[in-house]
């Protein structure tokens, strides 16, 4: 299993994007204006196994400030979704392998911890996701 983490500027964010239905919410120009109004940074994450696709924009952001003074801690994060309903988008290969799906939430979640992210709140699309709560 691959995992990437994606930067606006790599083109690999709009190349997954062409091999999966996707809507405005999963564009890298509307992550770039939701993060510059939120004051967060833009990032994705791209999971693949053969052709099994896991893809997910997020904003990255800075939790430092909610911790006392006497507990500051550096590079707290938390991640949420752009405003409106992103959600997750798979592959059709993806979406028929449940196994994947647990796999690729699993090695997500442990990639987060690495970041040192304390919280995720993560928006589903209520059309592409359709089913997803049938599977997961």
């Amino acid at each position: 299993m691959n995992i990437q983490f994606i930067d606006l500027s790599s083109s690999l964010w709009m190349e997954t994007l062409e091999a999966l239905h996707h809507d405005i919410y999963h564009l890298p120009e509307y992550v770039c204006l939701e993060a510059k109004r939120t004051n967060a940074q833009p990032e994705a994450v791209l999971i693949a196994e053969d052709d099994k696709i896991f893809f997910l924009p997020y904003l990255l952001r800075q939790c430092d400030r909610i911790f006392e003074q006497s507990l500051a801690t550096e590079g707290v994060f938390d991640i949420v979704s752009p405003y409106g309903d992103p959600g997750i988008l798979l592959s059709e290969s993806a979406a028929m392998t449940p196994n994947f799906l647990h796999s690729a939430m699993s090695a997500f979640i442990s990639k987060l911890q690495e970041k040192n992210v304390c919280s995720a709140f993560l928006r589903m699309h209520p059309i592409l996701n359709q089913g997803l709560n049938e599977i997961y």
